[in-house]
C-alpha cells in the first residue's frame, strides 16, 4: 500500500467516523467524480458530493466498513448499516490520485428494498443543495 493510499484510508474512516466534512473536503479532489446507485449520470462538482457524502452519513443507520481491498491506487470498501431499519450492504469503489486525494467513487448497494428507500430519503437530501435534480 501507497504511503498516498494509507493515508487517505485513514483521514477517510476518521472523517466518515466523526462525521467531519472538512476532513472529508481535505481528501476529496477538485473534479472527483461520483458515481452513485441513486442517479445514472455521475456528478463532478466537490461541493454537491460534499452533501451526498454527508448525507449517507447521516441517513445510514450503524454505518460501518468491514472490510477493504487495495490494488495500487484503487480501494474496495465493503460497508453494512441499515435504513429504517432494513439492514444494508455496499461497496464503495474509490480511485485515489497521485496527490492522496479521492478522484473517483462508485457506490453499490443491495438489497433493492433498502436501496429504494435510501434512493428516496438520499433524493430528498439532495434536492436541498441542487432542485434542479428533480427534473433529471
Amino acid at each position: 500500500m501507497t504511503p498516498q493510499v494509507k493515508h487517505f484510508l485513514e483521514n477517510w474512516h476518521t472523517a466518515v467516523r466523526n462525521r467531519d466534512r472538512a476532513l472529508l473536503e481535505s481528501i476529496v479532489a477538485e473534479g472527483c467524480e461520483l458515481h452513485s446507485p441513486v442517479v445514472w449520470k455521475p456528478s463532478n462538482d466537490k461541493h454537491y458530493i460534499l452533501h451526498i457524502l454527508m448525507g449517507v452519513i447521516a441517513i445510514v443507520e450503524d454505518f460501518d466498513y468491514r472490510q477493504e481491498w487495495v490494488d495500487g491506487n484503487e480501494v474496495i470498501l465493503e460497508f453494512t448499516g441499515k435504513v429504517d431499519g432494513m439492514g444494508l450492504v455496499g461497496f464503495d469503489r474509490i480511485t485515489i490520485d497521485d496527490e492522496g486525494k479521492m478522484a473517483r467513487i462508485e457506490v453499490l448497494i443491495r438489497p433493492l428494498n433498502t436501496l429504494i428507500e435510501f434512493a428516496n430519503r438520499m433524493r430528498t437530501h439532495a434536492l436541498r443543495y441542487k432542485p434542479e435534480a428533480a427534473n433529471h
